[in-house]
């Protein structure tokens, strides 16, 4: 009996402190995100080899930093725009709008494992853009 205690004591321990470690989602997204992979999957017949370039070229120019649980920085072209965040625990999406504009809301994309991935369709194709922290 003592045996089983002292076991169940000790799962307990371990069990409390490998949640308490644990962090939360705002503060594993708080950081700078950069661009790691551009994919396209364009219909060659309505865009060239140039086009396509440009467009990745844009895609990876574009980085953003989350400073804390509401506020992030989006960096494209080298302006500046600030904007509100929020995560959505059921979907794993990370949701913003620019401030002075919280009734039009963005997917910034999907958290999956320690990556952001985007999907925007466009009338060209689908780009999927995938940002890792630094």
């Amino acid at each position: 009996m003592t045996k089983t205690l002292t076991h169940f004591i000790a799962f307990t321990f371990i069990a409390v402190t490998a949640v308490s470690c644990q962090q939360s989602i705002e503060k594993q997204l708080t950081g700078t995100w950069k661009v790691t992979d551009v994919q396209t999957n364009f219909d060659e017949t309505k865009v060239t080899p140039e086009m396509l370039r440009q467009v990745v070229d844009m895609q990876k120019k574009t980085y953003f930093r989350i400073l804390n649980d509401t506020t992030m920085i989006i960096i494209s072209n080298n302006l500046t725009h600030e904007a509100r965040w929020h995560f959505n625990k059921e979907t794993s999406e990370i949701i913003y709008s620019f401030t002075g504009m919280r009734n039009m809301s963005n997917t910034l994309g999907k958290y999956e494992g320690n990556s952001i991935i985007n999907k925007s369709t466009t009338p060209l194709g689908v780009i999927i853009t995938t940002y890792e922290k630094e």
